[in-house]
């Protein structure tokens, strides 16, 4: 945990050292930034707006689950209020007339019992009193209504509740929130990934597109000077004057390949300024380069690092979570729900029926019947249950086959850019001969332009498939759920 925590505050120093040069350099006219692919990833997880709205979902997330822990603990609650009566309470005392007579005859007997003598009663029992009394009392007519003279009064409680068992709701509950939690984790990492996925593809596109410009400024340049050697084999009368032409076409066709590739460089460094977010005053440029190098790739540890890493895996994962604790919830219904409580009353000798103090004791509910509610929602947890199984079932056999299919890319790619080493190797050589014959002058104008023209397209072949390789490695790792992997084999 505290490596995590101390890993943690490194990116982020290293987020705001990016933010501070580009802050500074924003201001600094003589010089551009320089910006490798790492620096371009965390300015993307930095400033992605994508990013910041699943970092806000993560922290909701961590609230609710910290708020599911409160269910754990008792609920302390204060009650005022007050109350208004049309009338005063009456108690109807027909529904309490032989309490009342057998009270009265209680203390008719004690009465007797004590002060007989006095009043001429010494030889009477207390039996004797009572019995007597009772009947007698017994054949008087009802007795009136007792009015409780008080219609209005205040009221206030402390009341305090801990539940005591609950079917596993509570439990269910918290693990609920924590796999909720856990997949909002996981969904950061899965946009993180498509966001890394992004910039390196839009960084290595840029590479590419600056690599042909140099491709075409080569051709360009090299057909500028075959152009300035025709017109003096012209002027000296060694050429025909329509020669010329052939290399003044050559040179326009040139020109007009580098400008329509200088205008794709600029598209694509506004489309990577875009995922960094990084606002068009603030000028950069990009500091690597590819150079084909041989990337290790074994399919059996690449698909088990899938099986760990793929956040769709893990998405699912916690969704067979949330599904299982969906379905302990229902189940717990059908317990009873068992709580302590407790009260404290505050405004006791304001009421019109004074309660004690304190109160405290047990109480248990349970559900006996709500329309079968309760059995059928139970029944479509279960099921929910089996689906997330049969969806972990299938994205399994999905994962399988895009690791497969993004491998075999992979290696079609380096093969087809190796099979072109040779060819551009014997285009330079081509283009040197047919340039040095022409310059002793052996050779044809013509010979000259053809051989670079297809040195030119054989060089833009192979950029084209070393990007291709690139691009294809880094699909591979996104989809094992390290995108990040392909960044230490891009030169700096």
């Amino acid at each position: 945990m505290k490596y995590q925590a101390k890993s943690k505050q490194i990116r982020l120093f290293k987020k705001i050292t990016v933010l501070l040069a580009l802050l500074i350099t924003s201001h600094t006219y003589a010089q551009e930034r320089q910006i490798s692919i790492q620096d371009a990833l965390e300015l993307s997880y930095a400033n992605n707006d994508k990013i910041k709205q699943y970092n806000e979902r993560v922290a909701q997330k961590s609230y609710e689950n910290k708020a599911a822990k409160g269910n754990f603990l008792p609920k302390l609650s204060l009650i005022g209020g007050y109350t208004y009566l049309s009338e005063n309470i009456e108690v109807n005392t027909s529904q309490i007339s032989s309490s009342l007579d057998d009270l009265g005859g209680k203390y008719g007997a004690a009465f007797v019992t004590a002060y007989g003598e006095q009043i001429g009663l010494s030889g009477v029992s207390a039996e004797s009193a009572y019995t007597t009394l009772v009947s007698v009392l017994g054949q008087f007519p009802a007795y009136p209504n007792m009015e409780i003279n008080n219609q209005q009064f205040p009221t206030a409680a402390l009341v305090a509740t801990q539940p005591i068992f609950t079917g596993g709701k509570i439990i269910a509950a918290k693990k609920y929130a924590k796999a909720e939690l856990e997949s909002a984790n996981i969904e950061l990492t899965e946009v993180k990934d498509q966001i890394a996925n992004e910039l390196i593809e839009r960084y290595l596109n840029l590479i590419l597109i600056k690599q042909i410009v140099k491709t075409r400024e080569d051709i360009y340049n090299g057909m500028l000077k075959h152009k300035e050697q025709t017109e003096r084999a012209i002027n000296l009368e060694i050429l025909p004057k329509h020669v010329l032409l052939r290399a003044q076409v050559a040179v326009a066709n040139a020109q007009k390949d580098l400008n329509n590739d200088l205008n794709k460089e600029t598209l694509a460094l506004m489309a990577l300024r875009s995922t960094m977010n990084i606002e068009d005053d603030v000028p950069f440029k990009i500091s690597d380069s590819i150079t084909y190098k041989a990337i290790d790739l074994n399919f059996d540890n690449l698909l088990n690092t899938a099986y760990i890493k793929q956040p769709v895996l893990g998405l699912i994962n916690q969704k067979e979570e949330i599904a299982k604790q969906a379905l302990a919830i229902e189940k717990s219904k059908f317990m009873p729900n068992i709580a302590a409580f407790g009260s404290y009353n505050m405004l006791r000798d304001e009421l019109p029926v004074v309660p004690p103090k304190f109160i405290v004791g047990v109480q248990a509910e349970i559900n006996i019947f709500n329309g079968f509610k309760d059995i059928h929602q139970l029944k479509a947890k279960k099921h929910l249950k089996k689906e997330v199984e049969n969806a972990k079932a299938y994205a399994l056999k999905q994962i399988h086959l895009l690791v497969q299919s993004n491998y075999t890319t992979a290696k079609n790619e380096e093969k087809n850019y190796l099979s072109l080493s040779s060819t551009v190797a014997l285009a330079k050589e081509n283009l040197r001969i047919n340039t040095r014959r022409f310059e002793e002058g052996l050779g044809k104008s013509i010979d000259v332009i053809d051989a670079s023209l297809l040195y030119q397209k054989s060089k833009i072949e192979q950029l084209v498939a070393l990007n291709a390789y690139y691009q294809a490695v880094t699909n591979l790792y996104t989809s094992i759920g390290e995108p990040e992997n392909i960044i230490p084999f891009i030169n700096k």
